[in-house]
């Protein structure tokens, strides 16, 4: 019969590895967040989509959901605004425990650019579905927003 200390000093390592693998993943898709908000504001629509999955999953407010990368492409094209700069800021990262998928939830504001620094034309909150892809990258496959109720005047 093997030594009981040893299998349990096995099973400490596995878990910790497991563990170090899912604080890593939470770093890669903070990281990815930076890139993915980075490549839209340099890349502006092909950017925004670059991050996308090819069966992404667009869970719009006020619109119907839109399946596909191709079908977001149609449809954003439609409204996307050069002028106007989409900043947001992760504010939690949970990966499931398998490692192969993960959601990020957080802050945005819409800018107009030919408006002060900081002055945002809308904000609201966010939560993104990742999904990892077999080259270990982290690819978007569901996202959603909602919007910030416009403060009353006095």
């Amino acid at each position: 019969m093997p030594n009981k200390s040893l299998i349990l000093v096995f099973i400490l390592f596995a878990l910790l590895g497991w563990a170090g693998d899912i604080k890593a993943d939470r770093a890669a898709i903070m990281k990815a967040e930076r890139d993915f908000e980075a490549a839209r504001a340099n890349k502006g629509l092909e950017g925004w989509l670059s991050f996308l999955a090819e069966d992404a999953t667009s869970l719009d407010a006020g619109q119907p959901i839109v399946e596909g990368k191709s079908a977001m492409r149609e449809r954003l094209q439609k409204r996307f605004n050069p002028n106007l700069l989409l900043k947001w800021q992760p504010v939690k990262v949970e990966v499931a425990a398998s490692g192969d998928m993960a959601w990020s939830a957080g802050t945005w504001q819409l800018c107009d650019k030919s408006k002060p620094e900081g002055d945002a034309m809308a904000t609201g909150k966010y939560l993104t579905v990742w999904r990892k892809q077999e080259d270990g990258s982290w690819k978007v496959v569901a996202d959603t927003g909602n919007e910030d109720p416009t403060p009353q005047k006095k």
